[in-house]
């Protein structure tokens, strides 16, 4: 009876480790990662995929020296074993000047598309994946292996696999977090989603939280927004007064940063009714036959510069 108890539990200990494999797994390093990295350094240098970038400072940039730094932090080692400060020396190599006013943060990944869209990808104002650092392997999994060629194309732990912030790709967008916190100079913005699970701010295991809130430069800050957004289609959830947002608040206010918070900006919604202009919410930009997509745009670009003007000195 012992040895068949043993069994049972030696069975459901692989079973267990199976399934927590396939849970937390997901496709591994491109076998071209080398090519994709350096090809996608080249083209920004040109300007062409961030138009606000310095082309001038990005001319510096040596592309395969800046590999070379990136890889060492994780190729040949165990997918969980980098930290964040392993690639600080690549981040500061990689570093480039974020123009003063430009700086998106976003907690949430159901806010990330929204973000993205506002910040028209880097055309308007800067995300992180659209910084030098962030865009040269935004949208892949890599991690290292022991064995072979140091490098796993088979599988990687999937986000937080290896626990918060570390393993091969959390700890890169760890430190290129820091960074970017750390380079934002005057107004900043941070963007939730009000019907977020858990609540729209959430201190715990949030890169936003942890790793960007936490090294802002009060002296360089000169107004944090806070946008609390509910998407066209989508019933409002939390607002400027809820709790999460309060600890928000309280946060900024220890650090010595002024704040404004707002619900629904309309340079974001007419933003978001670019996509859903036949919504009811959205009625005001088709009421009469001649209301067309340009007729939007251009209601955006209004939204836009009203908001500004009458936050500029809040």
């Amino acid at each position: 009876m012992a040895d068949l108890n043993s069994i049972r539990v030696f069975l459901v200990a692989v079973i267990s480790l199976f399934l927590i494999d396939k849970v937390t797994s997901v496709p591994g390093t491109p076998r071209a990662i080398r090519e994709i990295f350096i090809g996608r350094c080249e083209d920004y240098k040109t300007g062409a995929i961030n138009k606000l970038a310095d082309t001038a400072e990005l001319s510096s940039k040596n592309c395969t020296e800046l590999w070379e730094l990136f890889s060492k932090a994780w190729v040949g080692r165990h997918a969980c074993d980098p930290v964040a400060s392993d690639y600080k020396e690549f981040v500061d190599a990689a570093a480039i000047t974020i123009p003063k006013d430009s700086v998106n943060f976003w907690d949430g990944w159901d806010i990330y598309d929204t973000v993205r869209a506002y910040s028209r990808e880097g055309q308007r104002s800067w995300t992180l994946d659209y910084t030098f650092i962030g865009y040269l392997i935004n949208g892949y999994y890599f991690c290292g292996s022991e064995t072979g060629d140091g490098i796993n194309y088979d599988e990687c732990p999937d986000d937080g696999g290896c626990g918060f912030g570390t393993g091969a790709a959390d700890a890169f967008w760890a430190q290129a977090s820091i960074h970017f916190s750390t380079a934002a100079t005057g107004r900043g913005r941070v963007f939730f989603n009000s019907s977020r699970p858990g609540g729209a701010f959430q201190d715990e295991e949030s890169f936003f939280a942890q790793y960007e809130l936490a090294n802002l430069t009060p002296e360089k800050i000169s107004r944090m927004d806070i946008y609390v957004l509910s998407d066209v289609k989508q019933t409002p959830g939390e607002d400027c007064e809820s709790e999460s947002i309060q600890k928000l608040k309280t946060a900024l206010k220890d650090k010595s940063i002024d704040y404004i918070c707002l619900d629904n900006p309309s340079e974001v919604f007419h933003q978001l009714c670019i996509d859903y202009d036949d919504h009811e919410d959205c009625a005001f930009l088709s009421d009469g036959s001649t209301i067309t997509k340009p007729a939007i745009l251009f209601s955006t670009v209004v939204a836009m510069v009203t908001t500004r003007l009458m936050t500029q000195d809040s």
